[in-house]
């Protein structure tokens, strides 16, 4: 069967002009069985009636002919002209004739390509088994369309979509057009489309958010994994339901106008924050962000949404909000500070100490809330070091224009944003009043301390003139009371009074010894005569000998530069240290070290004794080791007592040389 379109180039005079048009030869076409050409010497043969017979048909046929031609060149142009590579062949399948395109494509100048064959020409070896196909499809008279890959004059291949047209030409016969499209450019469109699809489906399918497409009817048609995670169903089990199944009876409403809207055009799309049931009943919240296919692009139109689950930031605004609650009604000043060092909340208590409103103080710079020279010097560089991530306290004093001069002590909190600390919350606790209890506490503390430190001065005082008194005066009377008993053993008819005399010089001997030992300890005369290191070398003899305790001592090797109030107060720790050993320790060696440097003196007393509990150490009873504490502190000293269940116990002091020009001239 000849296509419809080709019955243009069977017959007659219009006929043989459009296959002259395709450059076929008019006398060509004659030889092949067409009408022959007419003869000059006809008007002889026919007469002159035949000759004005035929002048007439000539006039009558010049405007048919003249039409005729324009066709043909607009045929011909036209083939020229067409957008792809036409040629017309033989029925052996030479070439006949190609268009312009035919040698753009293939590289065949027209001349080049006629009497080729169009077999041998453009279609590779790879293509031949195909080819042959097609022409048996030709000499069936059926036309053929097909995919497959031409080459060119070059030898370059390339994709091309075959049209091969069997028509029919004047006389018997048929010729054969071959149209030839380059697939190139459609290929390549193909596989971008291809691995543009690909891309999309895996972006579809990975996507961290839940994407659905619907239809109409709000019937889903697909749904992602992240969508399904969210709702809790499968892809099956959506399609037979739609997206206002799942929402919460109370969100369908909105959900469904706004649906709507978009649907008619009044918005281009919708964002909404409501709750789906999930499969298994629970609820959760979704921000849900909507719009429908373009118009024209998709019949019927369907519906996308991109769904995020919002739920854990629901829980947290609820969060927030309690917390909010419980922010304005704490006493101490609450405020939160941005990157840009803005305000972003601000509590009441803080905004009542500024004297401020919310507006006055939200959204404005804290340099102009709190002045530019306080930022500047102090509480910028604080913002900054917490901005890096780190816990901020210190204390600083701020002008209030209602309250005046205040102490506040202020903690800074770095607070976490997707980009790490964007905020500072800033905690403000006015401290004035405790400030205020802790001076007086330190000036009575201070006074206390004057006044223990008068106390000790006047008891050292009075146990000074004490032991002299009793050494000179109390003594010297006990030796006169011994020298007249001594007398009385050589009066006459002494030997009725010499028991007597016996036990009252006995007496004496007991009180003087009594009185040398109650003068010492009130103030050993060692230490005021020979100093600290002799009188600590006695204590510790005298210690051994009435204890038992083994007692070694490491002196310094020349004298101490040292004045005696600071004497005094050493060698009262070093005697309740013994004492202490003695009364508690159970140790069988005391260990005394005495060392001076140029700007210290320390002693250090070490026992080997059951040790002391760390509950003794902090017990209020235990008033020898607060008066040591109390000796050291007053000569801005250190005093530290440490020990460990059986493993002893060490007193160590440390106390500064008042005079160091002085320690450098005896050294």
């Amino acid at each position: 069967m000849i296509p419809h379109f080709t019955r243009v180039f069977s017959g007659g005079p219009v006929g043989r002009t459009a296959l002259a048009m395709l450059g076929m030869p008019y006398a060509a076409t004659a030889a092949a069985g067409g009408t022959p050409a007419a003869s000059l010497s006809l008007p002889a043969a026919l007469g002159i009636g035949a000759a004005i017979g035929l002048a007439l048909a000539a006039a009558l046929l010049a405007p048919v002919l003249s039409k005729i031609r324009k066709q043909r060149n607009l045929l011909d142009e036209l083939f020229e002209q067409a957008p792809f590579a036409v040629a017309l062949t033989d029925l052996e399948y030479r070439i006949v004739r190609v268009n312009r395109e035919f040698t753009r494509v293939f590289g065949y100048a027209p001349e080049a390509a006629t009497g080729r064959l169009i077999g041998e020409s453009i279609v590779p070896a790879e293509s031949q088994a195909q080819y042959r196909k097609h022409i048996d499809l030709l000499a069936q008279g059926q036309r053929v369309n097909a995919e497959g890959v031409r080459c060119r004059l070059d030898g370059s291949r390339f994709p091309t979509a075959v049209t091969l047209l069997p028509i029919s030409k004047p006389g018997p016969g048929t010729m054969v057009c071959a149209i030839y499209r380059d697939m190139t450019e459609r290929q390549r469109a193909e596989e971008a489309l291809r691995s543009n699809q690909g891309r999309w489906r895996v972006l579809f399918e990975n996507s961290a958010v839940g994407i659905t497409v619907t239809d109409e009817r709000r019937k889903f048609i697909a749904a992602n994994r992240a969508y399904l995670e969210i709702v809790g169903y499968s892809e099956e089990e959506l399609r037979a339901t739609t997206y206002l199944d799942l929402t919460h009876e109370e969100d369908r409403p909105l959900n469904a106008v706004l649906a709507a809207d978009v649907r008619a055009g009044r918005l281009p799309y919708f964002q909404l924050e409501k709750r789906y049931r999930r499969k298994d009943g629970q609820l959760v919240w979704v921000r849900v962000t909507a719009s429908t296919s373009p118009e024209g692009e998709a019949d019927p139109r369907f519906g996308i949404a991109i769904v995020e689950d919002v739920t854990e930031r629901k829980r947290s605004e609820v969060k927030l909000r309690e917390y909010e609650k419980v922010v304005q009604g704490l006493q101490e000043m609450v405020a939160v500070v941005g990157r840009d060092y803005r305000y972003v909340i601000a509590n009441q208590t803080y905004l009542n100490y500024q004297g401020r409103g919310q507006e006055q103080v939200v959204g404005h710079s804290v340099s102009e809330v709190l002045g530019q020279e306080l930022f500047e010097l102090v509480v910028k560089s604080k913002m900054d070091e917490c901005f890096q991530g780190k816990v901020v306290k210190y204390e600083l004093a701020v002008a209030y224009p209602n309250r005046g001069l205040r102490d506040l002590i202020a903690t800074y909190f770095p607070i976490e944003g997707p980009a790490g600390v964007d905020r500072v919350a800033a905690v403000l606790e006015d401290i004035t009043d405790r400030k205020r209890a802790e001076r007086e506490l330190q000036r009575s503390f201070q006074e206390l301390h004057a006044l223990n430190a008068r106390l000790e001065s006047v008891r050292e005082e009075e146990r000074t003139r004490l032991a002299r008194e009793l050494h000179d005066r109390l003594g010297q009377t006990l030796t006169a009371i011994r020298i007249d008993l001594a007398s009385l053993r050589a009066t006459p008819r002494r030997e009725q009074q010499l028991p007597r005399i016996d036990a009252i010089s006995g007496l004496v001997e007991e009180t003087i010894h009594a009185v040398r030992r109650i003068s010492t300890e009130l103030r050993p005369g060692i230490l005021d005569d020979l100093g600290l290191a002799a009188t600590v070398e006695w204590a510790a003899e005298e210690f051994q000998a009435r204890t038992g305790i083994e007692c070694q001592v490491a002196l310094p090797g020349s004298g101490l530069a040292i004045d005696g109030e600071r004497a005094t107060a050493l060698y009262r720790i070093f005697q309740e240290a013994l004492t202490n050993i003695a009364r508690h320790a159970r140790a069988t060696q005391v260990t005394i070290g005495l060392v001076q440097d140029d700007c210290h003196l320390s002693l250090d007393v070490r026992d080997n004794g059951h040790g002391i509990a760390a509950e003794q150490l902090s017990a209020s009873g235990s008033l020898g080791i607060l008066g040591m504490r109390e000796r050291a502190m007053l000569l801005g000293g250190e005093f530290t007592i440490a020990g460990e269940p059986g493993r002893g116990t060490t007193v160590r002091v440390r106390i500064p040389i008042a005079d160091r020009a002085q320690a450098a001239a005896k050294g």
